[in-house]
Parts: C-alpha cells; sequence; structure tokens
C-alpha cells in the first residue's frame, strides 16, 4: 500500500484546463476541483519533471465564487470543468485566461488587459446545438455516453444540462432503443484499440431558433441492409427530422468521415442567426452556442465596418461571411472543407448576398495567389492557430486591419506576438464565454498597421 501525499495548497489561479494553480518549493502543482483564492488539501496523484497534478481532498478555505454543481455526473463526465464555480466566477476567470496568455506568452503589457471582461452567454445551461456521444461495446451490450476526464472509458450518462432539450430528447430515445432487451441488433459497438465494430458515435444537431433536428450515425465500414435497417428503426424513433449515416474506417479519435448518406429527410438543417437563415449537414462546423454566435458575429462584423474589399480566411459554411457581406463591398472566403463551401454558397445565396467569392483550398496554399487589395483580412482559424505562412502573406500585403477570432488563447497570443513584430499593433480584444461550465473561451481581437 503506498502512502499518499497530501499536501495543503493555496491556489492563485486557474490553468487552461481549469486545475487550479499552486506554487511550492518542489514546484508548480496542478490541483483538480480547486479555485483561486481557496486553501484546499490535495492528494499528488502524480509527479513530473517540472509540475505535479493532484486532486481536492478538501476545501480549507472556500472561494465566495464556489458553487454546487448542477449535474450529477460532473467530475466523472469530462464534457465540464466549471461547474463548481457560479457564473460571475467563471467569467472572471475567463477573463483572466485571455489575459495571462496575452501577457505571459504574446509577451504585451498587462495595461492593455485592465479593462478586459468576458461577454456572458444569453444562456448558461441548455444551450449547445450539437453533442457527440461515443459508442462501445460493454460486456456484450452496446453502451454510450461522454468519456471520462482525460480519458477513453465512458461514463453512461442520461442527459446533460448543457445540452439543448431537444437533444436531451433525441438522445434518450436512442438510449431506450439501445437498452430495450427486445432489440437484437445486427452490429456492435465500436473498439478503437482494434479499429472494430460498427457504430462509433451518435451525432445530434438541432437549431436552436428553429426547433429543427439531425441525427447521424457514425460507423466503421460497410453495413449489411439488415444493419441499415435496424438503425434506421433506431433513429427513426428519436423522430429527428433528417437522419444520416456518416462513414467513417479511418483509426484515431477524429469523428466524422468525409461521406455522410441520407436515411431520412435531406440531410441539411436550418439555424436563424438574427435576420439570416443559415443551413447546416450532419459535417458542417456551426458554433455549438447559437446565441453567443450571433452575438460574436456582430461584434467582429462592426470591426471591420469601413472596410471595401475583406478577405477571410477559414470561412466555414458562411455564417460569419453573411455579417461580413452586409457591411463590405466584396468579400474573398477561403474554406478548404469542400461541403463547407458548397453549403456557404447555399447560405448566401439564400441570403441574397452576390458580393462573396467563395473559394475552396488551404488557406496556407490559396493566400499566395490573391491579389493584394483587401482592407481587412478576417481570421477564424481552429485551435491550432495560423501557419506562420498565413502571417507572413497578410504582412506583405500590407493591409491596414485584421480581425482575429479564437478559441485559443495561447495560440492567439503566438500569432499576435508574430503580427506585431512586423508592425501591427494590438486595439481591441474582447472575450466571450461560448462555452458555458467549461474552461474554453473565444476571444476576438483587432489589429492595425
Amino acid at each position: 500500500m503506498t502512502h499518499k501525499e497530501i499536501l495543503e495548497l493555496n491556489i492563485t489561479a486557474l490553468s487552461t484546463d481549469a486545475a487550479g494553480i499552486a506554487r511550492t518549493s518542489k514546484g508548480v502543482v496542478f490541483v483538480h476541483g480547486a479555485l483561486p483564492g481557496e486553501t484546499v488539501k490535495a492528494e499528488i496523484v502524480a509527479r513530473k519533471k517540472d509540475f505535479s497534478i493532484a486532486d481536492t481532498v478538501s476545501i480549507i478555505k472556500n472561494s465566495s465564487g464556489r458553487a454546487v454543481p448542477k449535474c450529477k455526473y460532473y467530475g466523472h463526465c469530462g464534457g465540464c470543468q466549471l461547474q463548481h464555480a457560479d457564473y460571475e466566477t467563471q467569467l472572471k476567470l475567463k477573463a483572466d485566461i485571455v489575459r495571462d496568455a496575452m501577457t505571459r506568452l504574446g509577451g504585451f503589457k498587462p495595461e492593455l488587459f485592465e479593462k478586459l471582461t468576458c461577454e456572458p452567454s444569453p444562456d448558461f445551461w441548455g444551450y449547445r446545438n450539437k453533442a457527440a456521444f461515443p459508442v462501445q461495446n460493454f460486456k456484450g451490450k452496446i453502451i454510450t455516453g461522454f468519456y471520462r476526464a482525460g480519458t477513453h472509458r465512458l461514463e453512461l450518462i442520461r442527459q446533460c444540462p448543457v445540452n439543448a432539450k431537444k437533444l436531451n430528447e433525441i438522445y434518450g430515445k436512442i438510449l431506450d432503443g439501445l437498452e430495450n432487451p427486445k432489440n437484437k441488433f445486427p452490429f456492435d459497438g465500436y473498439d478503437e484499440r482494434e479499429n472494430k465494430g460498427k457504430l462509433r458515435h451518435l451525432i445530434a444537431r438541432t437549431g436552436i431558433n428553429t426547433g429543427e433536428s439531425l441525427l447521424s450515425f457514425v460507423i466503421n465500414g460497410k453495413l449489411s441492409a439488415r444493419s441499415v435497417k435496424a438503425l434506421a428503426s433506431l433513429g427513426n424513433s428519436a423522430r429527428p427530422d433528417t437522419l444520416t449515416i456518416n462513414h467513417n474506417s479511418k483509426p484515431g479519435n477524429v469523428i466524422l468521415g468525409t461521406y455522410t448518406e441520407n436515411l431520412l429527410g435531406s440531410g441539411i438543417i436550418s439555424e436563424r442567426l438574427g435576420k439570416y437563415k443559415l443551413m447546416f449537414d450532419t459535417a458542417s462546423f456551426f458554433q455549438v452556442n447559437t446565441g453567443q454566435a450571433e452575438k460574436l458575429f456582430v461584434y467582429a462584423s462592426s470591426l471591420a465596418e469601413g472596410a471595401e474589399n475583406i478577405l477571410e480566411l477559414y470561412s466555414g459554411t458562411g455564417s460569419l461571411t453573411c455579417y461580413l457581406a452586409e457591411k463590405a463591398g466584396n468579400v474573398t472566403s477561403v474554406e478548404e472543407w469542400r461541403g463547407a463551401v458548397r453549403m456557404a454558397v447555399k447560405n448566401l445565396s439564400a441570403n441574397n448576398f452576390e458580393n462573396v467569392n467563395a473559394l475552396c483550398g488551404r488557406s496556407e496554399e490559396i493566400i499566395n495567389d490573391l491579389k493584394n487589395n483587401y482592407d481587412a483580412v478576417v481570421l477564424d482559424p481552429p485551435r491550432d492557430g495560423c501557419e506562420r505562412s498565413v502571417l507572413e502573406a497578410i504582412n506583405k500585403f500590407g493591409v491596414k486591419k485584421i480581425i482575429y477570432v479564437s478559441c485559443n488563447p495561447a495560440t492567439l497570443a503566438r500569432d499576435c506576438k508574430i503580427l506585431c513584430g512586423h508592425g501591427y499593433g494590438l486595439v481591441k480584444i474582447k472575450a466571450f464565454d461560448m462555452f458555458p461550465q467549461t474552461a474554453h473561451v473565444e476571444t476576438v481581437a483587432e489589429l492595425a498597421r
């Protein structure tokens, strides 16, 4: 029996994965379940070269912002990290995460961020319009839920309080079908270690403002006609507006494959953001928080006001593009996912925009072939941020204004540092809580030459 190492620690900050940070003579300790301002007893669960990881055992001094988690699976399911903080505290902590990244990683002066706040979400429960549930086998049964924190072991949840009501309804119906002993399915759940088993994921999506819903089964390999019929019956029991099968036979943790077929309906649902009607399918990227996405797009597009010609990179299905196109004479949008570009063209046409040139290809490759006639560049890259070649090309354009939408403060800080090394200055920065109850935060930065 090993001896437990219990320490009394003072928590001074929060890490980007919502662990409390304590500093000791032996180095930094990341403490799960602790908040800044608290004194806790914590058990060391791992010692690394430069830091340690610990779990909170008891709280000696509480933060005034501590809250009782709403979800009974919290602490086991890895989906949320901040339910133990009240909402006002979550907003403050997320502003602190952005501030820390920009000063520590970006090298910017702290006084630039003295007034930085995090824009609250219109809803901080029931806001998610999309959920992806991994599927596995366990003792001969098909099981589903969410991954436990830091693992690929499933927590078998019944419902999720951050998911929209419609998603919980669909998920509940599928659970009923999977757990019904009368149902004998001619397929099994997925084993990611062996890349075997047919059913990999359940994907549920909904339009918060339209009520439309989509359900997709992600499968590994080909299905027999009998299996397709069984999946269709299971899916129809949840009564989605459209039902699809997405094919993904590649090993690894990428959820979706490139090919989707429809079992019911068109495979497309719609959402309303302000006055715009926007369509998306199984694989399309669409911000998971509809109400907050609208606020972010209004703000980001306001920063581009006055720009006649706009270049938008990583443009997705055209949600932000619509807001930019309303204010600009011309927009050139670039997106590498062909299905997203097709959807963007549909969305722009449905909203009567004829001033957008939608290009399909990697930003890193296309940008060098574009003509230098832009007044502003809008960036909304994935979590890894922009490749340096993109930033170098923007610098060569000599564009006066850059609007950078980021879901990762660390890569935002890195890229802003590079741009400022080329003569740009950070003009404005604003955080948006796109993901309440989690440690994730969205940020919009404006840079000018």
